[in-house]
């Protein structure tokens, strides 16, 4: 039950991309023809995100006051959309894979509700929210971002599908997904300009969270996916929209490039982390962002290809989706790995429960795990409480001091005590 709590309490709203890396990935096997295995990855899809729901809905019950300061924190409230995301998704699997189009309507619905709701709450948030005179862009600004450009296309994308299959409303619901699809594209712009920003004139340390990052590759994908998508359904249909083609199939070539350009410093940050980090393969939600990127930027290949019927690209398409599926099965395989040890070696205390610190950390090359809590106190200066310290033992028996930061939320080891 300890364990069942501390589970719940440390849920990350970014569990719902491993709902969308599923979905990615039945996605691109159907694309290749492997239709014989598609209902297994979209019902594991299925499985994660009522796990992740049910999580979330006990945290927020039990946990009501830090669930409200993350979504008031600006770090982290743009997370919520991924919410968006995965009905979007899954609703373009009820259509395209099993010709649930009834089903895929009232999910349409359901995202637009919820799109309208985060929209206006999480931006409300970072326009309105108090301003610490501390707090710098590097603080707050990151590739997560982009999940506001993530959720809002998918579900213009999956109006479009929609509009695939019915009769009723096909103009309106056109203009209503074009409308959403330059929102979109306007976010993405505006959130890369102050990412360059960011890296451009702020230091990026090493141990600087690299996961989110992928979504300036996935949140562009997914643009030029909807763009093609929106291109091929006018160009199907014809009517007053007709003029807009050349536009959509310009678009959303631009941004298929320029999602393709971030890749190699994506992976050269990657690598660079790996080495300068020391953390090694630590685990972290954030695989599945990745592969779910992956898994974005093989269908927007695909897309390019059927656009501009370039048969060169496919070479590119293939080699993304080999990457996600591989990226997927060792998300899949440490995530596994990762539960089943927790639940045999988080140790129990108020610490844990609170605010479940990392039970292990490195000292000196050597692992060490948290055994027992000695004293706690909070670290205040002129200006208020910073950190909250923790005196501790280990496994070996060795007496330490580590610190959790009430501000950036994280946790550091100060010193081995005698």
């Amino acid at each position: 039950m300890s364990v069942l709590k501390i589970a719940t309490y440390s849920l990350d709203t970014r569990w719902f991309t491993a709902v969308m890396a599923t979905i990615m990935i039945a996605s691109l096997t159907q694309w290749y023809g492997y239709e014989v295995i598609v209902p297994y990855f979209f019902f594991a899809s299925l499985a994660i995100l009522f796990s992740v729901v049910i999580f979330k809905a006990a945290q927020t019950v039990l946990f009501f006051k830090d669930v409200l300061e993350e979504i008031l924190n600006p770090e982290k409230t743009l997370y919520l959309f991924t919410i968006v995301g995965a009905v979007s998704f899954l609703g373009i699997c009820f259509s395209r894979m099993f010709h649930f189009h009834t089903t895929a309507q009232i999910f349409w619905y359901v995202s637009i509700g919820l799109w309208l709701i985060i929209s206006l709450s999480t931006f409300s948030i970072l326009f309105l929210n108090q301003k610490s005179e501390d707090r710098r862009i590097k603080d707050v600004l990151h590739g997560g971002w982009f999940f506001a450009t993530v959720g809002t296309q998918s579900t213009a994308l999956l109006g479009i599908i929609v509009a695939e299959q019915t009769i009723k409303q096909v103009l309106f619901i056109q203009v209503f997904s074009i409308a959403l699809w330059s929102v979109g594209a306007s976010l993405y712009l505006i959130f890369m300009a102050l990412l360059i920003l960011r890296l451009m004139f702020y230091q990026f340390d090493s141990n600087t969270l690299l996961s989110p990052y992928w979504m300036n590759i996935g949140a562009a994908a997914v643009t030029a996916i909807t763009g093609a998508v929106l291109h091929q359904h006018i160009q199907t249909v014809g009517g007053t929209l007709t003029d807009l083609l050349p536009f959509l199939k310009g678009v959303s070539l631009f941004f298929w490039s320029f999602g393709l350009w971030w890749v190699p410093f994506l992976i050269i940050l990657a690598v660079r982390k790996l080495i300068c980090s020391g953390e090694g393969l630590a685990f972290t939600v954030g695989y599945w962002e990745i592969a779910f990127a992956l898994g974005l930027y093989a269908d927007s290949t695909i897309h390019m290809v059927a656009l501009f019927e370039g048969r060169y690209l496919v070479v590119i398409s293939t080699a993304f989706a080999i990457a996600c599926i591989t990226i997927w099965f060792f998300s899949s395989i440490f995530t596994i790995f990762y539960l089943a040890k927790s639940s045999v070696l988080v140790p129990v205390n108020k610490l844990t429960l609170d605010y479940v610190t990392p039970y292990s950390f490195k000292l000196h090359g050597s692992l060490f795990q948290v055994k027992e809590v000695i004293s706690e106190w909070l670290d205040q200066t002129i200006q208020g409480v910073t950190k909250k310290r923790y005196c501790i033992t280990t496994d070996t028996n060795l007496t330490c001091l580590i610190s959790y930061d009430l501000l950036t939320k994280k946790w550091y080891f100060d010193q081995v005590k005698e």
